[in-house]
């Protein structure tokens, strides 16, 4: 009897660690693979970039094979690839690009504003996804080759810290009337940049330079999305014409093990 109820000790402890094992692994997956949220802008011109990330468990067969935009029709999707892999999940990258082929003559239009896409499956299905909030820009195209821009680029560059600049010179007299981006006001504080000039203010003088400076100061919940802005640095020469130059401010996530998991925990208690 004695034998009996020690191998029956051992049984329950073994099934006990079973259960445990098995329920911190179910509760450490997503209950749904999915998009991230995604809040760029870019510019609806040749070779123009966007990426979307889409995450699901490492054991979800179902991944998405190619995007469709019906109000962006030149865009196009390379095949899936491979952003960051985890223990538990894998985050996927989709890279398109405007295909210079597929655009046709155009006047400047307004931006749209795109927050949904249409996603094929490796399964056959296909679904309209919620992405976020894409702003394309929508000048005339061709664009006029024959702009002679005062402004000309000194050097740019970015960190692993979420931190960047850029760096222009003036190649005649301008004055500098401001930085202007769709999402600043989303992001609030989370985002924050800063001008330093050779001068004593907005105007320049030839061969004088503005820097611009940028970071991200993100959330724990917001370091799970996507962002991309269009900072432009709108220019005034002294007869009036305005030239803009545009700074790219890029953030992509790269969670640790414990930012994922705790991404997980929310998207499992939003699904409740």
């Amino acid at each position: 009897m004695r034998i009996k109820a020690i191998y029956g000790l051992i049984a329950g402890v073994i099934l006990i660690s079973w259960i445990g094992n098995f329920w911190y692994y179910e509760s450490n997956k997503l209950p749904s693979p999915g998009f991230l949220r995604h809040y760029v802008e870019m510019m609806a011109i040749p070779f123009s970039p966007i990426e979307l990330l889409y995450v699901a468990n490492n054991d979800d067969e179902r991944k998405p094979v190619n995007v469709q935009i019906d109000e962006l029709p030149e865009l196009r999707f390379d095949p899936l690839q491979v952003h960051q892999e985890l223990r538990r999940q894998t985050i996927y990258v989709l890279r398109g690009y405007i295909q210079e082929d597929a655009m046709t003559e155009r006047t400047a239009k307004e931006p749209l504003r795109l927050r949904t896409a249409t996603v094929y499956y490796n399964d056959g299905s296909v679904r309209d996804e919620e992405i976020g909030e894409i702003v394309v820009y929508r000048e005339a195209w061709p664009l006029d080759t024959s702009v002679d821009s005062p402004i000309a680029m000194m050097s740019s560059g970015n960190s692993s810290g979420n931190e960047g600049f850029s760096t222009v010179k003036a190649e005649r007299p301008v004055r500098l009337e401001g930085v202007a981006s769709a999402l600043l006001d989303r992001l609030g504080a989370a985002f924050q940049y800063e001008i330093e000039t050779d001068s004593s203010g907005a105007e320049l003088s030839e061969g004088q330079s503005v820097k611009l400076s940028y970071r991200f100061r993100l959330s724990q919940e917001d370091r799970m999305n996507v962002y991309r802005l269009l900072l432009k640095e709108t220019f005034v020469e002294p007869n009036g014409e305005k030239y803009e130059y545009t700074v790219f401010a890029n953030y992509l996530p790269y969670p640790s093990e414990s930012e994922m998991r705790a991404y997980v925990r929310e998207e499992r208690r939003g699904g409740e």
